[in-house]
C-alpha cells in the first residue's frame, strides 16, 4: 500500500507477527525515536539470524578511521591488513557468521556444479544509474535486473521471491557526502537519504542473496551503518581518478590492481550522474571475486 507524508514517499508491506513479537516491536518503537535511530523495524529485524549480519553494531571510532586510511592510501600493505582481518575478534567486517560462510562457499559450489546456471542467477543492481557495477555480470550471462529511476523507484520495488544470487546497491550520496559541508545553506535531508538506503536493505533482507554489497562515497552514512567492510579508490583498480568509496555488505574483498596514478578526481566532473558512475576496473574486480 502506497503511503505519502509531506516530502516522504514509500510503501507499506505487511508482516505477520506473534503477539510477543508485536509487543517487543512496540516497545522498541518507543525506544528508537530520534534523528539517529534506525527505527523499530530495522532494529527488530536486526535481531534475526540473517539480519545480524546485515546491520552491524557500531564499530569503535578507530575502525572507521581505518577504512578512510585504506581509501587514502595511508594504510599498511594488503598482506598485513589481511592478516589482521582474519584474526579472531576482528570487528567492522560484514562477512561474519553464516553469511560469510555462504560467500566463501560460492566458489566451491560452482566448482562442484551445485550452483544454478548463470542465466538463472539473478543480480539486482539497486539505484543502478549507468549500470556500470553490474555490467560484468550482464556480459557474463547473469540475469541482471537494474532498479533505477525513472523506470523503477527502489522504494516501491518488489523483488523476486526467489532466485536472487547477488545484490549490489549504490544509493545516492547527496545527503551523506562530505562535499555538502561547503553548502551550509542547503540543509541535509537525512530522512530522504535514509529512505533509499532502508529500501535497499529491505530488499537485501527479503531476498537473502548469496552475497551483497552497498557502496557510498566515504562520508556520513557510516553514522548509521557503522564501519564499512572495505574502502577503495578507483586508481587501485586501474581507473586513473580518485573517489574514496566505502563498501558495506557480505562479499569477498576484490583483489587490487593494476595500480595507476590518479590524474583527476570524480568530484571535478560536470554532472552528478558522471560523478556517480562505478569505476569499471573495480566492477571487474568485484565480479571476479564474487561470481
Amino acid at each position: 500500500m502506497a503511503q505519502a507524508k509531506g516530502r516522504r514517499r514509500g510503501e507499506n508491506f505487511c508482516v505477520r507477527l506473534a503477539p510477543a513479537e508485536r509487543a517487543e516491536l512496540e516497545r522498541m518503537q518507543r525506544a528508537t525515536v530520534g534523528p539517529h535511530g534506525l527505527g523499530p523495524w530495522l532494529v527488530w529485524a536486526a535481531r534475526l539470524a540473517f539480519l545480524s549480519e546485515v546491520l552491524p553494531s557500531r564499530a569503535a571510532p578507530g575502525a572507521r578511521g581505518n577504512a578512510r586510511a585504506r581509501a587514502r592510501g595511508n594504510a599498511p600493505p594488503a598482506a598485513a591488513r589481511n592478516a589482521r582481518s582474519s584474526a579472531p575478534g576482528n570487528a567492522g567486517a560484514l562477512t561474519l557468521g553464516s553469511a560469510g560462510a555462504r560467500v566463501r562457499g560460492n566458489a566451491a559450489a560452482i566448482a562442484k556444479g551445485n550452483a544454478p546456471p548463470l542465466s538463472e542467477r539473478i543480480i539486482l543492481d539497486l539505484c543502478a544509474g549507468s549500470g556500470s557495477w553490474s555490467e560484468p555480470y550482464k556480459r557474463a550471462g547473469y540475469d541482471v535486473r537494474r532498479v533505477t529511476l525513472p523506470e523503477y523507484d527502489v522504494r516501491m520495488y518488489m523483488p523476486p521471491e526467489r532466485g536472487v544470487w547477488g545484490v549490489v546497491a549504490a544509493p545516492p550520496c547527496t545527503e551523506f557526502s562530505l562535499a555538502r559541508n561547503a553548502e551550509p545553506k542547503r540543509p541535509r535531508d537525512f530522512v530522504g537519504g535514509l529512505e533509499v538506503v532502508s529500501a535497499c536493505l529491505r530488499i537485501i533482507v527479503t531476498t537473502s542473496p548469496r552475497w551483497w554489497a552497498l557502496e557510498n562515497p566515504i562520508g556520513m552514512l557510516a553514522h548509521w551503518l557503522g564501519s564499512p567492510a572495505d574502502a577503495f579508490e578507483p586508481f587501485e583498480f586501474g581507473d586513473p581518478w580518485t573517489k574514496a568509496t566505502a563498501l558495506w555488505g557480505s562479499f569477498a574483498r576484490p583483489e587490487r590492481g593494476p595500480f595507476v596514478k590518479a590524474k583527476t578526481s570524480a568530484a571535478e566532473r560536470s554532472s552528478a550522474a558522471a560523478r556517480a558512475v562505478t569505476p569499471p576496473g573495480f566492477a571487474r574486480a568485484f565480479f571476479n571475486a564474487n561470481p
